[in-house]
């Protein structure tokens, strides 16, 4: 009996963990997939960190204000498995990036594309 109810709780515990991770890293939760925007701005800060990288950008709007949008993107091993080392970009450099809206309307995304000066690179790997 001790030993169904421990292999009951292992199988539980796995279950939920795949169910955990799955949710983690499915982007539709918190970003639109079908409602992508392009914008151009100067990179205040790259965070190389685990679950992901984020990419601080600076954009200057149509109306004036410059608004900071935090651009999210994949692990920074699934970034250097595609080739893309930390230090592909700086900050202080400006660059387009074509994102996935987040479905609460902040000022955040999920990379699709960035537009570096040297070129693009797509940094989603799968992504939106």
């Amino acid at each position: 009996m001790t030993t169904r109810i421990h292999a009951s709780a292992i199988v539980a515990a796995f279950a939920a963990s795949a169910i955990s991770v799955s949710a983690h890293h499915t982007i539709s939760t918190i970003y639109d997939v079908t409602q992508r925007v392009t914008l151009k701005g100067t990179i205040a800060e790259i965070e190389w960190k685990q679950p992901h990288v984020m990419i601080h950008l600076d954009v200057t709007t149509n109306k004036g204000p410059v608004v900071r949008w935090d651009v999210e993107t994949q692990a920074p091993n699934v970034l250097r498995r595609h080739g893309i080392l930390q230090g592909f970009a700086t900050p202080g450099e400006t660059v387009g990036v074509t994102v996935c809206l987040a479905k609460d309307g902040g000022a955040k995304g999920w990379l699709s594309a960035i537009m570096l000066p040297a070129g693009t690179t797509n940094l989603s790997a799968g992504g939106c």
